[in-house]
């Protein structure tokens, strides 16, 4: 159904069309969305940051690398990463990224943010704090506030994969992992959704004249009805199907990546999922997408899962930049890479099984369109207790300001320009303003 014959039904109707509180214009052609784009990437369970970018010197903390490793400004935790050290099969971790490697390659486009105070060691808590920068419930993340703000008309402006993701109503949220899904619903009428010769089950115009009298259906439907509630479904089914085509433009890979054995399964749907977000920049339709790996609750076997699951998200970061690259997308990309806490300090027991506990102390690092480049910004003791910074030079100063989410995710709205918008003030942040914070 086009635009001009639902309008029409609606008069006819009485329908009055919903929309989410983002002030979405129903049915208008959107323009395709030019970028910026973000992506919000997830270590879910609560990360290390000592065995990332925080590190420090062998002891109670750490008790696998001698000492820190620097690349240009940044220092890392110099892990090895071996198939035998981290549990995976022989010939898997080929298939990972190494600090080193991770470091050597981007630290002159990263701004790290170490000694963050997340003011929680709760799993929900700390995961809202980072990617929304509000501890408690009811505030949007910043995916969707930011796609709001920018690409309200898009039936796409937002998609999750995991992690904090809770849309306030500002904004529809599609959550897809999975291009396999996606293609099932982008192409319904195709026996195989992967096979662009496929079959079809109708030619396409009996297609047409079917969806015609689904229409003419619903709308005299709609004519008898007179619940409130039952109106407002039929409402969205008139919305969805109106909007049928909005996929028609979404190129997807025809090849999905697949990785050798289980083991790296997390991590080849971690690259199906970059494979989906460049698909859906490239279109103009996404602006922000949340990546999501989890496997980071290392109460036990951390010396083993932790560096693991690093040199997973690492590769995965890896993965998204270079796809990123060969879209043409990269130099309009805003990557954050955060977790819910920290772990520390010390382990919870003597043995090499231990694992390490939570800890409200966090890092988080950002790169792309806008980030400065090249910086560390704040720290923490070598127990890992948060040290301040002067709010005007970002220095570290004794009686400064801890960093908190709020403070950063201030500094986020201001860098996508959404800071002083209205649907930033619906869900105002009280955090330190530091305006040089990301963009230095």
């Amino acid at each position: 159904m086009d635009r001009r014959s639902f309008i029409k039904i609606a008069a006819m109707t009485g329908l009055a069309v919903s929309a989410p509180l983002g002030v979405r214009r129903a049915f208008a052609q959107p323009e395709p969305y030019k970028g910026p784009f973000f992506v919000l990437v997830n270590a879910s369970g609560g990360w290390d940051p000592t065995y990332l970018c925080d590190p420090k010197p062998k002891g109670a903390v750490n008790r696998i690398y001698d000492a820190p490793a620097s690349a240009g400004k940044l220092k890392y935790a110099p892990i090895p990463i071996d198939d035998a050290s981290l549990g995976l099969d022989p010939g898997s971790a080929a298939y990972l990224m190494s600090n080193q490697q991770f470091f050597e390659k981007y630290a002159a486009s990263l701004t790290v943010l170490n000694g963050i105070d997340m003011a929680t060691n709760n799993h929900d808590g700390g995961s809202r704090a980072t990617w929304s920068g509000r501890l408690a419930e009811g505030f949007p993340s910043f995916g969707a506030l930011v796609a709001a703000s920018r690409a309200p008309e898009s039936s796409l402006a937002y998609i999750s994969s995991g992690g904090y993701d809770a849309t306030e109503g500002l904004i529809p949220l599609t959550r897809m992992s999975s291009i396999d899904a996606l293609k099932r619903v982008a192409y319904p009428n195709k026996m195989d959704p992967n096979d662009a010769e496929s079959d079809l089950y109708h030619s396409n115009s009996t297609a047409a004249r079917i969806r015609k009298a689904q229409d003419e259906r619903l709308a005299e439907a709609l004519k008898q009805q007179r619940l409130p509630r039952v109106k407002a479904a039929m409402n969205e089914l008139m919305l969805a199907r109106a909007s049928d085509d909005v996929l028609k433009d979404l190129v997807l890979p025809g090849e999905l990546v697949t990785l050798p054995g289980y083991q790296l399964s997390d991590l080849q749907a971690l690259q199906q999922q970059v494979q989906l977000a460049v698909a859906a920049f490239k279109a103009g339709m996404a602006v922000a997408v949340n990546l999501n790996l989890g496997g980071f609750d290392t109460h036990g076997n951390h010396d083993r899962d932790q560096p693991r699951q690093i040199a997973k998200l690492l590769k995965g970061v890896d993965f998204l930049m270079t796809e990123a690259e060969a879209a043409g997308i990269a130099g309009n990309l805003v990557v954050m890479i955060g977790s819910d806490f920290a772990r520390g300090p010390g382990y919870n027991g003597p043995s090499e099984y231990d694992g390490k506990d939570h800890w409200s102390i966090t890092s988080a690092m950002l790169m792309g369109k806008g980030i400065a480049k090249g910086r560390v910004i704040g720290g923490t003791t070598d127990d890992q207790r948060a040290l301040a910074i002067d709010p005007a030079s970002l220095g570290l100063k004794e009686g400064g300001k801890v960093l908190k989410p709020e403070t950063i995710h201030l500094a986020l709205r201001k860098l996508a320009g959404v800071g002083d918008n209205e649907l930033a003030k619906l869900f105002p942040l009280a955090g330190d303003d530091m305006p040089k914070l990301l963009t230095g």
